[in-house]
Order: structure tokens, then C-alpha cells, then sequence
């Protein structure tokens, strides 16, 4: 998730929402490397080590540019301090579902290969701090997110991929109007899709604006993002 043009930040009764900076590396490093993050965002539950949340944020840097999506860092409008990260993301399945197992998709469309029909959405994500969790910061975070998607970014839909066991994620999503809606396999791993519905009277489908996003997609040098989310209530 990118600022609407003119716009510095995105604010909700307790949070400010910003851009990712170079200068947000050490926090990200650290709640990135830790077990109770890790479990919930890649295979195995292995933390991620400095050199990848390094790529990380030069993938999130270049999708601001490249996709106008991405991660925003979530600062805690009392003191400053940052305290999570939440936005919309490129997100990628298989347009037809298979005939046998889930249908597949990819955290990036970098990833996804070149002879398969395929559906270009958005993600809503959001990862916080152990330490603030249970204050219900992911919630109210989620729900700017969800605003802007519908009132600036005019997606009719947007998708939040939670591992079945993170029931953190899911009460987030669900008590924010999002509702399970199968499954799909990335990474290797089963997520549960939750689906947000964003539409209004005035409300653009998905496509065409989101779809042509990739015709002038450039790939990043650097290896795409494919961790997920660990939420908080």
C-alpha cells in the first residue's frame, strides 16, 4: 500500500501509518528473527535472518515504485514508536481452480510462472510487535488499510492469507467484516483465504487498474517477499 498523492500518511484514533524507511531496518530485523513472528509467517516457523529482512525491505522500497503497493510502517501516535507494519500487497493465484487440490498462488507476481491463467488481487496484511500485542493496534490498523483499499485505491475486494492456526489473524479479519473464503497453497503451506469486501456504489472491480499494474511491471533484482503475517487482536 502506497499515499494517496499529496498525502504524507494515513492516521486512525491511535496510529500513523507511513511509508517503510532504511532507517525501520533494525526494528523489522528483530521482530522478523522472532519465534512467535516466525511461526506464523514461514515454512517451518524459521526467523528470517538479517540479510533477508534486508531484502525484504529493498523488495517493499521497490514496490512503492514499481507496483504503487506495499507494507507501511505503523507508528504509535502516543510516543512515536514504531510498532508494526500494515498494507496492501501484490498477491497472485491460478485464475481456474484445479481439478484435484487447492488452487495455487504466489506472494509476488515475480513469482508466478509464465504458462498459467492468472488472477491479480491485493493482500491486506499486517504484522505487529509481540510487545503491543492484545491492545488491539492489528485491528484498528487493518481497518485503515481497508479504508484506503475501498476509498483511494477503488479495489471492490481485497484478501488477507492466514494460516488456519493463527487465530489472531483471523479474529482480526473477521470482526473487521472479512469472511473465509477457501483456501489456497503458496509457499508451500495451506492458507486460508479471507476475503474483504470493499465495494461501494461507486467502486471499481479489480480489474482493469489493478490488472494493468502488471503490464508495466519491472522486475526487482532482489528476491521477492513471501513472508506473511503474524496479527494481533
Amino acid at each position: 500500500m502506497t499515499l494517496a498523492h499529496g498525502t504524507d500518511r494515513l492516521e486512525s484514533a491511535r496510529l500513523v501509518l507511513r511509508r517503510i524507511a532504511p532507517d525501520d531496518l533494525p526494528f523489522f530485523t528483530r521482530i522478523h528473527a522472532l519465534p512467535e513472528v516466525a511461526q506464523h509467517l514461514y515454512p517451518g516457523g524459521r526467523p528470517r535472518s538479517p540479510e533477508e529482512t534486508a531484502a525484504w525491505l529493498q523488495y517493499t522500497l521497490a514496490s512503492y515504485e514499481q507496483l504503487a503497493l506495499g507494507y507501511l510502517a505503523v507508528l504509535r501516535k502516543e510516543d512515536g514508536a514504531l510498532i508494526g507494519r500494515c498494507g496492501v500487497m501484490d498477491l497472485v493465484v491460478e485464475s481456474a481452480a484445479p481439478e484435484h487440490g487447492i488452487r495455487r498462488g504466489w506472494f509476488g507476481r515475480e513469482q508466478a510462472p509464465a504458462d498459467v491463467a492468472l488472477t491479480f488481487e491485493c493482500e491486506l496484511g499486517y504484522t505487529f510487535d509481540p510487545a503491543v500485542w492484545g491492545q488491539g493496534f492489528a485491528t484498528e490498523a487493518a481497518r485503515c488499510g481497508r479504508d484506503y483499499a475501498r476509498d483511494v485505491l477503488r479495489l471492490s475486494y481485497a484478501i488477507s492469507a492466514i494460516l488456519p492456526q493463527n487465530a489472531r489473524s483471523w479474529r482480526v479479519a473477521d470482526r473487521s467484516g472479512a469472511r473465509a473464503a477457501g483456501q489456497m497453497e503458496v509457499v508451500s503451506l495451506t492458507w486460508d483465504r479471507y476475503v474483504w469486501p470493499l465495494a461501494t456504489g461507486g467502486a471499481a472491480p479489480l480489474q482493469p487498474g489493478i490488472h494493468e499494474i502488471g503490464v508495466a511491471w519491472r522486475r526487482h533484482a532482489g528476491r521477492a517477499e513471501t513472508i506473511r503475517e503474524e496479527r494481533d487482536e
